[in-house]
């Protein structure tokens, strides 16, 4: 009995360092795509719900440590509900990714910005810059548009020719778009599949302490 409690001890130990650290790379992700996204589109929201759910997952993994390592059975079944409601929280979160047309919504939200380019004329700038991209379709856009070509459709937004981004915008946001579509939803079953190990190893802990206790008593 006592082997089976520290093997247990062991792998929900494992299991919530492995949680842990998918929770930090996810809030790392997460934070470093809410720059680049506009307040209050689509992208914008799924992003802050993903910075909650990795705190929580953080949260959880402290509290699954600490449990394994004291071995209290009220802390386990606490950590057992913890691992319900984010199992619960993330299949709704692979269900909702899988039913939305991420990419189609990005090409929405840059076609709002382009429609409207004088009050998104930065934010605009600042998706050029960074995807090295410059106008909807491309270069051409601006020519049609009356205007020069703004610096930051210039590499190191120095004005020279030979450095113009040559690719539209709208096709870099695009191809962003299904990139992050693929990496989070890596990201979102491997935290799946973890939490459902942790919810299992942890259940069969508290079993096993909470029989313990039992035989302890008579």
């Amino acid at each position: 009995m006592a082997c089976r409690t520290s093997f247990l001890k062991a792998i929900l130990i494992i299991l919530n360092v492995l949680l842990s650290l998918i929770g930090v790379t996810l809030i790392a992700l997460s934070v470093y795509e809410l720059n680049s996204s506009s307040p209050g589109t689509f992208e914008h929201i799924a992003i802050v719900v993903q910075i909650f759910v990795g705190s929580f997952v953080v949260l959880s993994s402290f509290l699954g440590c600490f449990a394994a390592g004291r071995v209290s059975l009220g802390l386990i079944w606490s950590f057992v509900s913890c691992m319900l409601l984010l199992i619960g929280l993330q299949i709704y979160i692979i269900a909702a990714a899988h039913s939305t047309d991420y990419v189609q919504r990005a090409r929405t939200d840059f076609l709002a910005l382009w429609t409207d380019q004088r009050r998104s004329i930065e934010r605009i700038a600042y998706l050029e810059h960074k995807y090295s991209c410059c106008g909807q379709n491309g270069p051409q856009d601006y020519i049609l548009q009356g205007g020069a070509y703004p610096l930051s459709c210039y590499k190191n937004r120095e004005r020279v020719q030979s450095q113009l981004f040559s690719e539209g915008c709208l096709v870099a946001v695009e191809a962003h778009a299904t990139d992050n579509v693929m990496n989070g939803l890596i990201i979102k079953w491997l935290l799946l599949v973890v939490e459902l190990l942790a919810l299992i190893s942890a259940t069969h802990l508290g079993v096993t302490v909470r029989n313990k206790l039992r035989r302890e008593r008579f």
